[in-house]
């Protein structure tokens, strides 16, 4: 009797015969045949295309939840270094004992109510032609910053000029941040309108 042809490894299993345990010299009641694999380690080409299928779909589903989590990094990232060059701001304006303005601004120290760079400067009250620079932030091209076209002035003593509490929001693409702007000084971040 041949070994069973089976799911095309015939060429890599040995047959082995079995005979049933009966008493000596008896006849033999039953014969089984049973397979041995010899099957060598890999993949086939089945399990290897199937494999690549699902890391497939796998990223398909990762990629626009991996886009947020990047645009919302890069949001956070720019809020958080709008919002230290606040404090620095604020401790330029006390250690100078003089006002120091932060604000939006599309070029040189000139504010705007919503531009994609941030400055800090220091203005002479006596001659608004000698200005220094303090600190500059270029965002990013999909970053804007939106406040008060004036800025925000700081006190030789660390309270805000401006009227009340301000407020800056900083959008990346779909998102947005809040900063606001204390009248006493203090700064903190929020992810609704202060």
């Amino acid at each position: 009797m041949a070994p069973p042809v089976g799911d095309g490894w015939q060429a890599r299993t040995a047959a082995v015969k079995v005979q049933s345990p009966n008493c000596e010299g008896a006849p033999l009641q039953r014969q089984r045949w049973k397979r041995q694999s010899i099957r060598s380690g890999g993949f086939t080409l089945v399990e290897l295309m199937v494999t690549v299928a699902v890391i497939g779909i796998l990223a398909l589903v990762a990629v626009p939840s991996m886009t947020g989590m990047i645009n919302n990094s890069r949001l956070r990232g720019q809020t958080e270094e709008i919002t230290a060059s606040l404090q620095l701001a604020r401790s330029e304006a006390v250690r100078r004992n003089q006002r120091i303005t932060a604000c939006a601004s599309g070029s040189g120290i000139a504010c705007a109510a919503s531009a994609n760079r941030f400055v800090v400067f220091w203005q002479d009250p006596t001659n608004a032609a000698n200005t220094e620079l303090i600190r500059e932030i270029a965002l990013s091209s999909n970053t804007s910053v939106n406040g008060d076209a004036a800025g925000i002035e700081f006190r030789p003593t660390g309270l805000i000029s401006n009227g009340g509490a301000q407020q800056l929001q900083v959008t990346v693409s779909d998102g947005a941040r809040y900063i606001c702007v204390q009248i006493s000084g203090v700064v903190s971040i929020k992810k609704e309108a202060c």
